[in-house]
C-alpha cells in the first residue's frame, strides 16, 4: 500500500533512498525530499510491503493527462519485479485517470509493467 509523504516519514524515507545506488549524500536526499514538497504536482509516496513493513520510495510528477515515475527505490530484500508491478499497480489505483510513464532511467521497467498487464 502506498502513502503519501509526511514529515513524520523523513527518517523512514532517508534510510530506503540512502539504499539507492545513486547518491547516498544525506544532505542531496534532503534536497530531494524538498524538492518533491516544494510543488502540488510533485509527491512523494512511501510503500508498506505485505508484511507491513515500509519497504520503498516512490516519487512522481503529475502533467496534464501522465504521472511521470522519477523514482522508485524498494528495500533490497524486496527489491524484486513482482513487488515493482505491485507499486505500479496502486500508483495507477491513485491516479486511475492517468497514464504513468518513466525517465529514461525506468522508463524499461514501466515497458515491463504495461506488458505484464496486457497479458492479464
Amino acid at each position: 500500500m502506498l502513502y503519501r509523504y509526511q514529515k513524520e516519514y523523513e527518517k523512514i524515507v532517508l534510510g530506503i533512498l540512502s539504499l539507492s545506488q545513486e547518491r547516498s549524500n544525506l544532505e542531496y536526499l534532503k534536497q530531494e525530499i524538498d524538492w518533491y514538497c516544494a510543488s502540488d504536482n510533485r509527491n512523494l509516496f512511501i510503500w508498506k510491503d505485505q508484511f507491513n513493513n515500509w519497504a520503498g520510495v516512490i516519487g512522481v510528477e503529475t502533467k496534464y493527462d501522465f504521472i511521470l515515475l522519477r523514482r522508485i527505490t524498494l528495500t533490497p530484500d524486496v527489491n524484486t519485479m513482482f513487488n515493482i508491478f505491485h507499486v505500479l499497480d496502486n500508483l495507477q489505483k491513485i491516479y486511475p485517470d492517468k497514464q504513468i510513464v518513466g525517465t529514461l532511467k525506468n522508463k524499461l521497467i514501466i515497458a515491463k509493467w504495461e506488458r505484464n498487464n496486457e497479458q492479464r
